[in-house]
């Protein structure tokens, strides 16, 4: 009967019918040893009666034994209660022990005889029996696996012919979870069969692939199409998976697809379109939205330099997509988070972000007026969080968007900040040769400090004269550049004044760091220009000197106004000494590139060398002409861009420094000549008088330019030595206490004696007298 069933189960496949004959096989041989077993083990003692015969000794042997103990303690009784008449007993006792012990060493010698030789050879059958049934096990499990395979694999057919998608998924994975199973330490592989599942298998897991993808792409849609007259461009998404029937289908459909491990390769491509070609659109504003049952369709340009919504129709635009996403995207899904949170799972990351960096954080005011409408937005922002949170596209755990815009202080006080900062750089990169001019009364007149009331009047001391001009800017020309940015420092500290102590405080510091940047950007983004250009350096000079002049007293203008800073005066004092490092820095750098230009070209001009010319050539280079000429040119050149520009005693100071430092190059190069002949002493008389005469007018309106070059007066004495005679020397001197021995040393004099006039008895008595 066992058999016929066995045949029955396998009549429907060759190999499994063939393992089913060997396990039948396998069993009546194994019937059959036993049998065969049993009556060798009988037949060892000759015959079954013999078998019975040993137990019946046994017994008697047995009872022998109890008999004995018996008589022996009637004996002992005996012999110590009547030792004489019992004497002889013992003797038979002990007769009858001798002759049971001999019955019992027969009984084991007939057992060895015909049981142990046999134990050996009776066991290693054992043993191999057992072998035998451990095979036939196994092969009834690898049967049972065989006929599980085939019983699923042809349910997953009939599912799929009966588009049951979730079930023949379900039972795909049963299938591999069996296969995975291994029976005991089987090699598989070398079974036929399992080969032909498995790739019956993959083919019915592609299968089932293709056509879940299919009826994915068959329900969620996603289109786009361009107007190609007016650029306008459309993306719909549609999800067809409203009816119930749709629905459970759709839910069959995602549930297969987590079964199947596929759900993965389907979101991807989908999350990836939902975050560039709808998520983006609206977060920035690109697009118009519009949702009709099962399709929501967007409309717009797409063109990130041109948004067509303010951050607020963003807000409710994102609503509406999320609204109509999410209800036809919620699926749950059996030991596996549903679709809606897997697909959050991989856009909340970026969500976030993109709303921050293109919609929250561009929509932070960059004034206090228009603080209650961000709080607004905020509301909106904990509206669409909330309802993400809800649905499972947000974790309940992650509070980026709700952080962000609940810190409306900080936000505000970083969008002022970073915004002043900004503009602050582009203005100082500007160009500066667009100026105004100051005058003294200017400053005076617009500055609010003057205008405010004080009824305490200072204590000044009675013979104490105030110049007239005290605490006045000097009139000069500053760049416009200089101008906004003080502008943009009164509109940072104004918001400061509007708003909360924690804004206040950053708003005044990062005013500060305004100045503090104006020190840092403008002569390094302008340094070829500065090197290059006086006119420019002399107004970034003036500007820097004006930033100065302003801050002195622009803190105390907001002392009453800013309350956080209460405890410490708001002052920008203390940026005053770098801003005028920083000015003098820029004027010293050009006064020191001009002196070097003109030096220069006096050094090259010959000067030194006409000593050494001789006969009729003894005249000066044309060389020296030139450099002379050059010299009050270039002279000529910076009173142009400088007078006017400069404040006139800054003027004066400058342009007599490089007249000063020409005319010390000239009094030098003179002073080592070692012959200086009539004609050339006339020359240089000529030259020279050009720049005593010219010199002046680059000083004008001041009286003499004694009072800005230091060595005038060392240079006309110069032209004096060299157009006069001894006796006029003579007397210049005066003994060491004339004009001459106030800027000439008596070496000094003494060598351009010897270099003008002839060795005669005259110019020794002359040299003589200098001491």
């Amino acid at each position: 009967r066992f058999s016929l069933i066995l045949e029955n189960i396998c009549s429907k496949h060759d190999v499994t019918r063939r393992y089913f004959v060997v396990f039948v096989y396998n069993c009546k041989q194994f019937e059959f040893g036993m049998a065969s077993f049993v009556r060798e083990v009988l037949s060892a003692a000759g015959t079954l009666d013999e078998k019975e015969d040993f137990a019946a000794k046994a017994v008697k042997i047995q009872k022998k034994l109890t008999d004995l103990k018996c008589q022996l303690a009637v004996g002992i009784e005996k012999k110590y209660g009547n030792y004489g008449s019992t004497l002889s007993s013992p003797g038979d006792v002990v007769g009858q022990m001798e002759r049971v012990a001999q019955e019992i060493e027969a009984l084991d010698a007939t057992i060895n005889k015909h049981f142990r030789s046999e134990l050996v050879d009776r066991n290693k059958e054992l043993l191999e029996l057992d072998d035998s049934m451990q095979e036939l096990k196994l092969t009834l499990q690898i049967v049972g696996k065989i006929k599980e395979c085939k019983d699923l694999m042809e349910a997953i057919n009939d599912d799929l012919q009966c588009n049951k998608l979730y079930s023949a998924a379900t039972s795909i994975n049963k299938v591999l979870n069996i296969l995975r199973i291994p029976c005991g330490e089987v090699d598989e592989s070398a079974i036929r069969i399992f080969p032909a599942i498995k790739n019956e298998l993959i083919s019915q897991k592609i299968q089932l692939s293709q056509r879940l993808k299919e009826k994915w792409h068959n329900i969620v849609k996603i289109e786009m199409k361009e107007n190609s007259k007016d650029k306008k461009k459309f993306h719909s998404i549609s999800i067809n998976a409203t009816a119930d029937k749709q629905r459970s289908e759709f839910v069959d459909i995602v549930e297969a697809l987590q079964a199947t491990d596929t759900l993965e390769d389907i979101l991807e491509p989908f999350v990836k379109s939902l975050k560039n070609d709808f998520l983006d659109p609206l977060i920035k504003g690109l697009c118009l939205v519009e949702a009709s049952g099962t399709t929501l369709k967007l409309a717009g340009t797409f063109n990130p330099e041109k948004p067509e919504l303010a951050p607020f129709d963003r807000m409710d635009r994102l609503m509406m997509f999320f609204t109509f996403a999410l209800k036809h995207l919620s699926v749950p899904l059996s030991g596996a988070p549903s679709l809606q949170q897997n697909i959050g799972e991989k856009l909340s990351a970026w969500f976030c972000n993109a709303m921050i960096k293109d919609l929250l954080g561009p929509a932070v005011p960059g004034s206090v007026d228009k603080l209650a409408a961000y709080q607004d937005l905020v509301d909106k922002t904990e509206v669409l969080n909330d309802y993400l949170v809800n649905n499972n596209f947000l974790a309940a755990t992650n509070m980026t968007l709700l952080n962000y815009a609940r810190n409306v202080d900080a936000l505000f006080a970083n969008k002022v900040c970073q915004d002043l900062l900004s503009r602050a750089r582009d203005i100082m990169k500007e160009d500066m040769f667009s100026t105004v001019e100051l005058e003294p009364e200017t400053p005076l007149q617009s500055d609010p400090l003057s205008q405010k009331e004080d009824h305490e009047d200072l204590p000044i001391p009675p013979n104490f004269s105030v110049p007239e001009k005290m605490f006045q800017f000097p009139k000069c020309k500053i760049s416009k550049t200089t101008l906004l940015i003080l502008d943009l420092a009164q509109e940072g500290l104004n918001i400061a004044a509007d708003s909360k102590p924690f804004c206040s405080i950053r708003l005044f510091h990062t005013v500060r760091n305004v100045f503090e940047l104006w020190c840092a950007v403008v002569p390094t983004f302008h340094k070829s220009n500065l090197e290059s250009l006086p006119q420019l350096a002399a107004i970034a000079h003036n500007s820097a000197m004006y930033l100065a002049h302003r801050l002195i007293t622009l803190g105390f203008l907001y002392k009453d106004k800013l309350p956080a800073l209460s405890q410490h005066t708001p002052t920008f004092i203390d940026i005053v000494p770098r801003l005028r490092e920083v000015a003098g820095k820029m004027m010293l750098q050009s006064l020191s590139i001009q002196r070097d230009m003109m030096t220069s070209m006096l050094a090259g001009s010959g000067i030194s060398s006409s000593s050494s010319s001789s006969g009729a050539e003894r005249r000066l280079s044309s060389g020296v002409d030139q450099a002379v000429r050059q010299f009050l040119a270039q002279l000529s050149h910076i009173q142009k861009v400088w007078q006017g520009t400069l404040p006139s005693d800054v003027y004066y100071r400058s342009i007599g420094s490089l007249l000063n430092a020409g005319l010390e190059e000239i009094i030098q190069k003179i002073l080592c000549l070692t012959d200086i002949s009539a004609e050339m002493s006339g020359q240089f008389c000529s030259l020279f008088n050009q720049i005593v005469t010219k010199s002046p007018d680059l000083l004008k309106p001041a009286t003499s330019p004694d009072k800005f070059v230091r060595k005038w007066g060392k240079f006309k004495e110069l032209i004096t030595v060299l157009d006069s005679s001894l006796r006029v020397l003579e007397d210049r001197w005066g003994e060491g206490t004339g004009p001459l021995a106030k800027e000439f040393s008596a070496d000094e004099v003494k060598q351009m004696i010897r270099a003008i006039f002839q060795n005669t008895e005259r110019r020794a008595t002359v040299l003589s007298k200098i001491k």
